[in-house]
């Protein structure tokens, strides 16, 4: 396991019985297995929910915790923490999305084990443009020849897009 101290000892006896011997301690290195970051909606849109989770597995050492942390450009990080135990570490949470198109948020999954190792694994994606509510009213809708017929709309383009046309 991962920080196990291993002590080699030699001993040499020569044929009037002199023991001599000689001590070598080495430390065994910690190796972590694999980490993965999942992410269940690459491509979110304003307000909509995306769950991140972390999936881990440590071959030498218990993991302790466990850390989903995120950031945007321009934003303080968000950190959400996590108590795990054992060789396998799971963990998911669920993050509303309250940014515009264009805006990149960096999803990073950290792991600690009880051996002091700290690994971690990246993902970057960008919002993608929200598609805008239009409603359209009429205030007739089968006109005669010669009436007039009253056209009102309403949009709302959650990425504060301007705009307005009726054809």
């Amino acid at each position: 396991r991962g920080g196990s101290v291993i002590n080699f000892t030699m001993y040499a006896t020569d044929t009037s019985n002199n023991v001599k011997q000689n001590s070598t301690k080495i430390t065994v290195a910690d190796t972590l297995g694999s980490i993965f970051i999942g992410i269940n909606n690459t491509s979110p849109k304003i307000n909509e929910v995306i769950n991140v989770s972390g999936n881990a597995t440590d071959i030498d050492a218990d993991f302790s915790l466990g850390y989903i942390s995120y950031n945007v450009s321009g934003n303080p990080q968000r950190n959400f923490s996590f108590g795990i135990s054992g060789t396998k570490g799971n963990f998911s949470q669920a993050i509303t999305i309250n940014l515009t198109r264009g805006n990149a948020i960096n999803f990073t999954v950290f792991y600690n084990d009880t051996a002091g190792t700290v690994v971690q694994n990246s993902t970057l994606i960008t919002l993608i443009d929200n598609i805008a509510n239009v409603t359209i009213s009429v205030n007739n809708t089968a006109p005669k020849i010669n009436e007039v017929v009253n056209v009102s709309s309403n949009s709302i383009d959650y990425d504060n897009l301007s705009f307005c046309k009726i054809i």
